[in-house]
């Protein structure tokens, strides 16, 4: 059975396996002079095997548990809630006379927080 092609490697998938190594050596995987010797590996490193190799004896990179989006509609909803609630207060404090104009800005939040926090999800590419 033939072997696939050893592929060339572009400065990009250095720079990721670079990243996975600063992960590694944060979360007590890796010695200062491991690093710096897979370091040195990575970047002189031209095919998939050879970067491959870097990587060695160390688990896989491990995909966020949480969902991005997640958390992120909670901040969103913190933040227009916030910009909703000083536009009331400024009325308030204004002698609440005449029409209730932060009702305007209620809505546009409302409309603004919609699209943002709930549009199609974009993929991030790996």
């Amino acid at each position: 059975m033939a072997h696939p092609p050893d592929l060339l490697v572009s400065d990009a998938d250095r720079a990721r396996v670079v990243g996975e190594l600063r992960d590694h050596y944060e979360a007590g995987r890796l010695t200062l002079e491991e690093l710096q010797e897979r370091l040195d590996e990575a970047h002189a490193a031209r095919t998939e095997s050879q970067l491959g190799h870097v990587l060695r004896q160390l688990p896989p990179a491990k995909l966020p548990s949480v969902h991005l989006r997640d958390t992120r509609w909670r901040s969103l909803a913190l933040q227009y809630a916030l910009v909703n609630v000083i536009a009331i207060l400024v009325w308030l404090f204004s002698g609440a006379n005449g029409d209730f104009w932060p009702r305007w800005v209620l809505i546009v939040t409302l409309i603004s927080f919609g699209r943002r926090a709930f549009r199609p999800h974009r993929r991030l590419l790996p």
